[in-house]
This record gives structure tokens, C-alpha cells and sequence, in this order.
């Protein structure tokens, strides 16, 4: 495939206008007769869900082909346009002080990736002056959240697809939960697009939401949980990690390694693999080729993106980058010392063999008890995401409960 081979005009309209016609002439009424019959479709889906994410994977498709844009929120033009408050934004200032683990620095070294200044957006309750980014209440807990797109789209803005996940966690989370935070993290892109946010660009913006919760809030760190889905769950596995197993004394919550670390975190469907090394005929890329929709994160521009000037082999050797690989040099231990995990993943996802890998070492370096996994049959990726993949959307989000009140 040949990423945003459409993406000048007009080729691009063209281009929209070829998929627009082949959907409604062609592909749909072909998925409509191809699964008919329920014997012939690969899981025990109704024939509208079917087509249905037929359909989506399309889109991704054609946005891989012309734009990302069309995926992205800029929060400077939000903040220009006046909305601002309305959508709960706000800046988090650079943490250069959080940034102490000599790997990290070296690949922000080679990549050239500073920290910088960076946004996000508030849901849930305001201050008495209807403003968001009041101080913390007594014992008040958080989710701090990240959204997914493969690390080259997406936004933590609430109107973006992922906004729908934690709004919804509302109606989940027990009490003491009135507030989630997400991260408007870098996106990394590349050739041919502007090179941009290679690893660990991430990584920093999230440190720095972090030290806004903690030192700038006064959250304590064991009343924010970490939340992400996709390649956000990656990101969210980062971050605790870090803190988990590194000294941050600028953070205020002590000099020893992990006591800023939070109070669990929840992933749901990581990408867990950019280097793919899991693929082949018996693997979940292949079983489940047919019911899932994510095919164009995993054919080469994310990957590339992600890595930037790192050699290619960081996509299947660095275990920030890719921590279910199994080509990891020493994957024993890198898990040390995480606080309690949730993995939710759908049995249909393509990404489903890493992430049991990925499980499979949290299990052995912080015990099963610390480490619950819940894999929803039959579901697509990250099925929270989406309110018509029912009953696997409910599911999800009952299993999220289930396990924050095991926490409490």
C-alpha cells in the first residue's frame, strides 16, 4: 500500500468519490450477499455488524490514502476559535526534571524530541466559576486517560471517536471518580509527511500531564488511574512503567523509585507489536483478518513513524515501543514493580496473540493476582469504542467496573 498517495487535490476528491460510489454499488451490496447466511460469516455477528465493520475498515483505509487531518484536533486553533472552556481544555507546562532514564534520553537524543508544552481536556465537574482544572478535593480520584489512532491520528478532544469511552466511564467508575483528564499527546508522523513526534515524544507529553495532576492539582498518584485504548493503552503502559520503576523527586512523592507510581492502570486492546513479529498463517493477524478493521495501522507508516531515526530493529527490540514483541532481547523483568493492570481485548482483534504475550509477562514479573485480563469473544478492536458492538461494548465497560471496585 502507498500511504496518502491521494492526499492533493484533486486526486483526493476523486479519490472520495470513488469510495463513496464502490461502497453503495458495489461493496456493501457484495458484504450483504456474501454473509447472508450465518454459516458464512467468520463470528456470530448479525449480518448489519458485519457490514458494518466491512465498512469501517474502509474508511481507514482511505484515510491512510488522503489525509489524516481529518482525524486530528488542533488545540491552538480550538483555543483561537473561543471554545476552549466549552471543551474542557487546557495547556500542561514541559517536565524536563521527570526525564531521568538514560534509554529515553538517548532515543529522544537520536529523534530530536524535546519537551514541550502540551494540551488536554477536562470532563466531569467544574469549579464554582464553571472552570475546569480546580485543585484536587480531599481523597479526590482521577482517570487520566489517552486516545488511540495508531500514533499518527486521533485526539484527546471530547468530540473525537474516543471522547464516547470516558464519557461513558461516568456511569462506571464508583464513587469518588468526578473527573477524567485526557492527553493531547504528540502524534509521530513521516515520510511522506512532515517527519514529526518519533518515540519517545509520547512518552514526554504524557510525563507532563502527570506533573500537572500531581504538582500543579495536588492529585496524590495513588488516586489517578491510568486509562488508554490502542496505541494509547501503549502509551499508558509507558507511563506506568516509568513511574513505576523510576526516582522522580520533583514530583513531591518521595525519592524512591515508584512512589509516584498510580493506582493501577487500564488497557484496553494495546498495540503491543509494531514490529510484528507475531504474524503468520496461524496467528490472530490471520484468524482474524476478516472481522477486524485496524489492517493499515500494521502495514508499515505507523511503524516507521514511531521508530523515526532509531534503527528499524527498535520496532521488535525496545520494549517501550513494542512491549509484547518476541524478538525482545531480555524480556524478563520489565515489568517489575507495575501497580494492579486491567487488559481488556476482544477475541476477534488481529492484535489479540501480542497482547497475550504482553500478559503473560506482566503475570510473571508482578504476579497473577495484580493482573486481571478479560478477553470478550468474538469482539472487534477495542469494542468500548463503538455503541452499536453490542452486547461486547457493555461487557467491556461492566468488566472496567468490576475491576476499579476491586481496587477500592
Amino acid at each position: 500500500m502507498v500511504y496518502f498517495a491521494f492526499r492533493h487535490q484533486p486526486l483526493q476528491t476523486f479519490y472520495y468519490l470513488y469510495i463513496a460510489f464502490s461502497l453503495l454499488l458495489v461493496r456493501v451490496p457484495y458484504w450483504t450477499i456474501r454473509y447472508a447466511l450465518p454459516s458464512t460469516r467468520p463470528v456470530p455477528w448479525s449480518l448489519g455488524r458485519m457490514v458494518l465493520v466491512k465498512c469501517y475498515r474502509v474508511v481507514i483505509t482511505t484515510i491512510f490514502r488522503t489525509t489524516v487531518n481529518t482525524m486530528c484536533f488542533d488545540p491552538t486553533a480550538v483555543e483561537k476559535s473561543g471554545k476552549g472552556d466549552q471543551v474542557g481544555l487546557v495547556w500542561t507546562e514541559p517536565a524536563p526534571d521527570l526525564i531521568v532514564l538514560d534509554e529515553i534520553k538517548e532515543a529522544a537524543r537520536v529523534n530530536n524530541i524535546k519537551p514541550e508544552r502540551t494540551a488536554g481536556y477536562w470532563l466531569g465537574k467544574r469549579g464554582p466559576d464553571g472552570k475546569v482544572g480546580q485543585k484536587a478535593g480531599p481523597d479526590e480520584k482521577v482517570i487520566y486517560g489517552f486516545h488511540g489512532g495508531g500514533f499518527v491520528m486521533g485526539s484527546a478532544h471530547p468530540d473525537f471517536a474516543t471522547g464516547y469511552i470516558y464519557r461513558k466511564m461516568f456511569d462506571y467508575v464508583p464513587k469518588g471518580y468526578e473527573r477524567i483528564f485526557q492527553c493531547e499527546y504528540r502524534l509521530s508522523w513521516s515520510d511522506p509527511l512532515p517527519a514529526q513526534g518519533a518515540f519517545p515524544a509520547a512518552l514526554f507529553d504524557a510525563l507532563a500531564g502527570y506533573q500537572y495532576l500531581v504538582r500543579d492539582l495536588g492529585f496524590k498518584p495513588s488516586n489517578i488511574l491510568i486509562m488508554g485504548e490502542s496505541a494509547g493503552a501503549n502509551l499508558a503502559l509507558q507511563l506506568t512503567r516509568y513511574l513505576a520503576q523510576n526516582a522522580l523527586p520533583s514530583l513531591g512523592a518521595g525519592p524512591e523509585p515508584g512512589a509516584a507510581s498510580p493506582r493501577g492502570q487500564l488497557l484496553l486492546s494495546p498495540a503491543s507489536d509494531w514490529g510484528h513479529t507475531q504474524e503468520g498463517p496461524e496467528s490472530s493477524f490471520a484468524r482474524n483478518w476478516d472481522n477486524d478493521m485496524v489492517h493499515d495501522f500494521f502495514k508499515g507508516f505507523p511503524t516507521q513513524a514511531l521508530v523515526g531515526r532509531l534503527p528499524p530493529a527498535a520496532a521488535w527490540e525496545n520494549s517501550w515501543i513494542s512491549p509484547g514483541s518476541t524478538r525482545i532481547p531480555n524480556p524478563d523483568g520489565l515489568f517489575r514493580d507495575l501497580p494492579p493492570t486491567c487488559i481488556i481485548i476482544g477475541g476477534g482483534e488481529m492484535m489479540l496473540d501480542p497482547v497475550r504475550t504482553l500478559r503473560d509477562r506482566l503475570v510473571a514479573d508482578i504476579g497473577a493476582r495484580a493482573v486481571t485480563y478479560v478477553e470478550i469473544p468474538h469482539a472487534a478492536h477495542v469494542p468500548m469504542t463503538h455503541a452499536w458492538h453490542e452486547p461486547e461494548n457493555t461487557q467491556g465497560f461492566e468488566a472496567s467496573r468490576q475491576w476499579l471496585e476491586s481496587l477500592e
